[in-house]
């Protein structure tokens, strides 16, 4: 190994053709490229191991001067000016640092630093412009020195960078939190990192491993982990007897009969002599058999090896905080300003918020962003911020919803009214607590003339936003690092934004409800019990059209068809629980108000038929709407059914108001499947029969006197109690147009200050 080395340290110093003087030193051979070359199979020769070892102190005293130069410990204790001389002849040239040391002195940069992470990677492409000057073609191929060395390299950079980018120690870069700085080092590492990738593959051939060839066969990060090439050279030829020496090692014979061993050099050369006559039946020189075996060993397989990719820029990863925080700070700033941007996209199928479009180009210009840099934990840590952002804008888009007021069931119109006494025997099917499951208070919305445009906006973004979130997942995935993949998912995410799609859905249910208000307060106002003809359809229809009509209409044209479909049975559903609970808290209805209120009832069933199928009239010139449209298609059967029979319980509570007291008994239980006493004296209550009737009816239907006498006493006072009731419904209704009136106005002032 030393025999073919650099001449001595004198004679380096007095003789400056060492490697080009074809005339022969004193004291050793002329280092041209084809002794080094030939030096190099000698080493192959001597086996795995001797190779390795040198290997590893070529690459170790060559990059010597980059550790006194760069290291961020020395830099920082002013240690970076003595250098170490080799400690012995060796392939090691003297490379001439001359150039980094004018720059260091001129330049006021500490070469160490993050910033100047360039000068690391100039003083690299320089060292390898001088060995290939020096060493041309003399490394066999499938050594890949090179590749060896540059990984080498990155493996000191990234401990460099460790240093640097730590936050206790010394040698911490007081840059390190700067994203500008951070960025530009990580920027510059990946590129070289790129650019060095590229040259080995090009120049050398160097074959990297990908994807599951790296898991199956492993890294090769060093020659320890190539196949054993002991006596490499003599593999190649055809031996007929294995001939072995008392070391074991294989034996070959010169002209003279004299044994050699197979692995020295003159060894080697008598084999491909031999190899040569058998194949050309030439006599060839010891130089030409050496330069055929060059060339026979750099035809051999080169194995794949470990990336680059990674070695120095995976360091950036667990301090890459400032830059997630930057990208956090830059999607709240966008969140501030959506809070106040009602502005909306009408180019796709459905009208978003261009607030929703603009936050995902930024995501996606942020994951371009990152993962050009790294696949790694960094990425995984923006995911996280994206999750987070994600999460702020459902509230965001949640409150854009008109403000909800909390008034108890007494107070809200004809929606959801029983009155019910704790007393009441369990015979009538009474309750103890006639709240609902709430507690007795109801969220209330009431939408302002124009508002639900808005509210549907919201439902249609948050549409938009949890299709988009599960685009945004599947990408991530596909992009981040595969460690990484099973732990993506923004399921989370795109519930948060149905949750808020299904709150939407609820307020335009309540705020149609809240329009059709003052309609329902017309039934308790009108005098049912002295009616005595029987028109037309009654006036508070024809409002309930008129409120409910363009409401839906506006709807059913902003909002997906499922979710139109949604809201029309939810309405539906409340709607006519509200109808019925209204009819109930009424004094007195006649015979005539009951066909009056049936014929009202028929009316506002195909009202309501019609609404999934709304349609505006072409021929009407106010822009009213037509719900008996010949062209109005079929409405979903199971809404019908649904429609159908939550009509059918007023229905026939009114058939049975205007059936004779005589036969009420018999129809009541033929036609009221599972009615209960307190149902009859809803019934009985209505037709205006007095305590000593209902007591005789109640005893017919199966009551033992005791019993009746007390569920007609308290049945002969429940109209008294429906008339406070009122009164107090037309006041708290009352305080709930106010309140919301007020709200209106704060939230009107709000904006003309924005």
């Amino acid at each position: 190994f030393h025999e073919v080395g650099f001449p001595n340290e004198g004679q380096q110093k007095g003789d400056s053709s060492s490697l080009n003087d074809d005339e022969p030193s004193s004291s050793s051979p002329p280092m041209t490229p084809d002794v080094l070359a030939d030096a190099c199979l000698t080493l192959d020769a001597l086996g795995l191991s001797i190779r390795d070892d040198f290997v590893k102190t070529f690459c170790k005293e060559h990059l010597a001067p980059y550790s006194q130069l760069f290291d961020p410990v020395a830099s920082s204790a002013g240690a970076n000016a003595t250098a170490v001389p080799p400690p012995k002849p060796s392939f090691k040239i003297q490379l001439s640092n001359q150039d980094e040391r004018d720059g260091m002195t001129a330049s006021e940069g500490n070469p160490s630093s993050l910033d100047q992470m360039e000068r690391r990677y100039a003083w690299y492409r320089r060292t390898l412009r001088e060995l290939a000057e020096k060493f041309p073609n003399v490394f066999p191929t499938y050594w890949t020195l090179h590749y060896k060395l540059t990984r080498a390299f990155l493996s000191r950079t990234s401990d460099h960078l460790k240093i640097l980018l730590g936050s206790n120690g010394k040698g911490s870069d007081r840059d390190r939190e700067n994203v500008t700085v951070l960025l530009k080092a990580l920027q510059k590492t990946i590129l070289f990192e790129k650019e060095m990738t590229a040259w080995l593959t090009r120049d050398y051939g160097t074959v990297f491993m990908v994807g599951k060839e790296r898991k199956s066969r492993g890294a090769v990060a060093s020659g320890g982990e190539y196949e054993d090439r002991t006596s490499a050279v003599s593999n190649m030829g055809d031996i007929d007897e294995a001939l072995v020496g008392e070391d074991n090692s294989g034996l070959e014979f010169d002209e003279q009969g004299r044994a050699v061993a197979a692995s020295s050099a003159q060894g080697i050369r008598i084999k491909y002599e031999r190899k040569m006559k058998q194949d050309k039946g030439a006599t060839t020189t010891g130089d030409d058999s050496f330069a055929a075996a060059r060339d026979i060993m750099n035809e051999k397989e080169i194995k794949p090896v470990s990336p680059l990719l990674g070695v120095a820029s995976s360091v950036f990863d667990p301090y890459m905080g400032p830059y997630i925080k930057l990208e956090e700070q830059n999607m709240d700033e966008q969140l501030n300003e959506s809070r106040a941007d009602d502005a909306v996209d009408t180019r796709g199928e459905l009208p978003v918020f261009t607030s929703s479009t603009a936050l995902f180009v930024y995501i996606k210009n942020s994951i371009t962003r990152c993962t050009a840099l790294t696949q790694g934990k960094t990425f995984f840590a923006l995911y996280m911020a994206f999750k987070d952002t994600l999460r702020k804008y459902a509230s965001v888009l949640e409150d854009k919803f008109p403000q909800a007021l909390n008034i108890t069931g007494a107070a809200i119109g004809g929606i959801n009214i029983n009155v019910n006494v704790a007393s009441l025997p369990s015979s009538f099917g009474g309750r103890a607590d006639s709240r609902d499951s709430s507690g007795g208070v109801a969220r209330v919305v009431n939408i302002p003339p124009g508002e639900e445009v808005t509210v549907c906006h919201v439902i249609d973004t948050c549409e938009y936003c949890a299709d988009t979130v599960e685009a945004l997942e599947d990408l991530i995935r596909d992009k981040i690092h595969e460690k990484l993949k099973e732990k993506i998912d923004m399921s989370e995410e795109q519930e948060t934004f149905h949750d808020v799609t299904a709150k939407g859905i609820r307020v335009l249910v309540s705020g149609l409800e809240q329009r059709i208000e003052p309609a329902l307060k017309e039934i308790s106002k009108k005098d049912w019990g002295s009616l005595d003809v029987v028109g037309e359809e009654s006036a508070y229809v024809r409002s309930m059209h008129d409120a409910i009509a363009p409401f839906v209409e506006t709807v059913q044209g902003l909002i997906p068809s499922s979710y139109f479909r949604n809201f029309c049975d939810k309405f539906a559903a409340a709607f006519t629980s509200s109808y019925y609970n209204t009819l109930i808290r009424q004094k007195r209805i006649s015979e005539s108000g009951t066909q009056q209120l049936l014929l009202d009832v028929y009316n506002l069933k195909t009202l309501l038929l019609k609404l999934p199928v709304i349609e505006k009239s072409k021929s009407s010139t106010d822009g009213s709407v037509d719900l008996k449209s010949p062209g109005s298609t079929i409405p979903p059967a199971m809404y019908t059914k649904m429609v159908t029979k939550q009509f059918a319980k007023s229905e026939l509570l009114l058939k049975l108001v205007g059936t004779p007291p005589e036969l009420l008994i018999d129809v009541f239980k033929a036609q009221w499947s599972g009615g209960t006493a307190a149902n009859l004296q809803t019934v009985m209550n209505l037709k205006g029969m007095n305590r000593k009737e209902q007591t005789a009816m109640l005893e017919s239907f199966g009551l033992d006197s005791e019993t009746a006498q007390r569920g007609a006493a308290v049945g002969s006072t429940s109209s008294t109690v429906t008339e406070h009731v009122q009164i107090l419904q037309e006041k708290g209704n009352d305080v709930a147009a106010n309140l919301s009136q007020m709200r209106q106005k704060v939230d009107d002032f709000r904006k003309a200050f924005r």
